[in-house]
């Protein structure tokens, strides 16, 4: 990006980021028509073409970061965590000796409390966990 850029020093002064209910106060008047539509000719200069859904929230204009949140990548985390955690994929899961250790700590959970049989340490499956043949049929 070299055509960007012409080696002199910036001297401006940083934008300082828009809140959540300036953000609100910008998308409010917005009307969402989903589906191929003509070109609106608007003498006022918008950034946003749309108003996400998550507005109709009651807490959402109170967010700080409400226009950074990408609902796709969200959705995916989560329906990867929980893919992950069901099926208990090695490496992949967020319940492991830590999580274990810390159900010790906390003093609940003695089921799941980490089993020491001499060299090896024995992590009992949760009851979320699927069994093998429930795996398979899953998958």
């Amino acid at each position: 990006m070299r055509k960007a850029f012409n080696g002199s020093q910036e001297n401006e002064i940083k934008l300082i980021p828009l809140i959540g209910k300036q953000v609100f106060e910008w998308v409010e008047d917005i009307n969402t028509i989903f589906g191929k539509t003509q070109k609106k000719l608007t003498s006022e200069k918008n950034i946003w073409k749309k108003r996400s859904i998550f507005f109709d929230l009651p807490y959402w204009s109170d967010l700080d970061v409400i226009h950074c949140i990408d609902a796709m990548h969200v959705e995916k985390s989560v329906c990867d965590s929980v893919i992950n955690m069901l099926l208990n994929i090695k490496g992949k899961t967020k319940y492991g000796l830590n999580t274990h250790q810390d159900l010790v700590e906390m003093g609940i959970c003695d089921q799941l409390h980490p089993r020491f049989d001499g060299k090896k340490i024995y992590l009992h499956p949760a009851c979320h966990t699927l069994l093998r043949n429930d795996k398979i049929c899953f998958c």
